[in-house]
């Protein structure tokens, strides 16, 4: 897919379909708690989303049967929302949410999108967990600290992957980061590991560009693969992984965090 770059006059739906992204994810993470199930989690989300006129961007999506990625424990990314998947003590999950808010520019239609995810505790866990989820999250701010015109995306690997040399994690590098546009997917690809430019174009970072940067950390090794459900993606050792992101729309005063409430 090509790059988007959009025009001034659509960064306020930008930030509007992002700030709707950013509060669904708040009210969600709000609601984990022993004995809930990931189908419940994702009925709270898509009903909130329709009642503000807003669209779930995932529902659908390449046939994806729901608006809310729900990934429990050794689960990576891309899990679906189950009814018999009753979170418990111990739990982490993963929630990823996308929001899309239609606007008419220059006459024709558009699709505003905000796409963000966080992993959370369900209950008490160990301080190995904790840690985990806490340095996923610092390389997610790390990597947001050059997201700014005049750098480039290995800039943004090269912050995140270091969080994640500096403490040991497997990095996954099947999934990464992206650039957002009408069509949700974008280029460009943001790996969260800097030797992935090594046979491959840099990109540098624009005014008007949105990206989406999401790392994503395994307490085990790098090695994750997919289950015949063809989205659910675990870690092959079945350890834990824990996922952050955020949509940050660059501009040349500086870069604006979307998805940020």
């Amino acid at each position: 897919m090509p790059i988007t770059i959009f025009e001034k006059d659509q960064f306020e739906p930008i930030k509007k379909a992002g700030n709707l992204a950013g509060s669904v994810l708040d009210i969600l993470c709000k609601s984990v708690k022993p004995g809930i199930s990931t189908w419940d989690l994702d009925q709270i989300a898509e009903e909130w989303i329709r009642e503000q006129g807003a669209i779930p961007t995932f529902k659908g999506y390449r046939g994806f049967p729901a608006c809310l990625c729900t990934s429990v424990n050794h689960e990576v990314v891309h899990g679906i929302p189950n009814k018999t998947k009753v979170l418990k003590e111990g739990d982490i999950i993963s929630l990823d949410i996308g929001v899309t808010v239609r606007e008419k520019f220059n006459g024709k239609g558009w699709d505003y999108i905000g796409d963000t995810a966080r992993t959370v505790i369900v209950g008490e866990v160990s301080p190995q967990i904790q840690k985990l989820l806490k340095d996923t999250d610092e390389s997610l701010k790390k990597g947001i600290e050059v997201c700014k015109v005049g750098f480039t995306v290995k800039d943004i690997s090269t912050a995140v992957h270091k969080v994640a040399i500096e403490n040991k994690y497997g990095i996954v590098r099947m999934f990464g980061g992206h650039g957002i546009g009408p069509n949700y997917h974008d280029d460009p690809f943001i790996p969260n590991w800097p030797e992935y430019f090594l046979h491959t174009n840099d990109t540098k970072l624009t005014s008007g560009m949105l990206v989406c940067i999401e790392p994503m950390f395994n307490l085990g090794s790098d090695d994750v693969r997919m289950l015949k459900d063809n989205w659910t993606v675990i870690t092959v050792d079945h350890k834990y992984s824990a996922h952050f992101e955020h949509t940050i729309l660059i501009t040349d005063s500086g870069s604006f965090v979307t998805t940020s409430v």
